[in-house]
């Protein structure tokens, strides 16, 4: 039997296994059936993919940080307007596209380890409807919030420490 097919199958009996609990996760983040149903299946799409990066023991810790970040991804294009950092009729310079598309990437990053924060701040949800869509005690939620929006601060803080002046001409 080769790897792809090996992978295949592996995938395929996760996706019996765990499909529904994985739909649910994603619905939570989302709030909506259709895009809840695009993120797990580009969550088992991206399974197949980096088969080889699974290390074996239970899939569904695995399964479920993709499923999270695919849906965190839809979420995120679903608030910025189709994931455009400058709008089509602005022209940023090199260097502005550059240190823009270095930090949304950083910061991207952190709302992926922070979903309750995604869900306030981009979603725009109250700490009542995150503990909702994450299935969580509203003091869980709390804590994941404020936790989350002390390490954004603190990136934020750092990021722009190291932002140059700039002084009028």
């Amino acid at each position: 039997m080769s790897t792809t097919t090996s992978a295949g199958a592996d995938v395929e009996s996760w996706y019996t296994a765990y499909a529904q609990s994985l739909r649910g996760a994603t619905r939570r983040v989302l709030g909506n059936r259709d895009d809840a149903e695009d993120a797990l299946q580009d969550a088992f799409v991206a399974a197949l993919r980096f088969h080889d990066r699974y290390d074996g023991g239970n899939p569904y810790p695995w399964l479920h940080r993709i499923a999270t970040r695919k849906a965190l991804n839809i979420l995120a294009r679903r608030r910025t307007g189709g994931g455009q950092i400058f709008p089509a009729s602005d022209e940023p310079s090199a260097e502005a596209a550059a240190l823009a598309a270095i930090g949304a990437a950083e910061l991207a990053a952190l709302l992926r380890t922070e979903p309750a924060v995604a869900l306030h701040a981009l979603g725009g949800l109250r700490f009542r409807e995150v503990a909702e869509r994450q299935g969580t005690p509203l003091a869980t939620a709390a804590t994941r919030i404020r936790r989350g929006k002390r390490r954004l601060r603190s990136y934020l803080e750092a990021t722009l420490a190291d932002l140059p002046v700039s002084r009028p001409a």
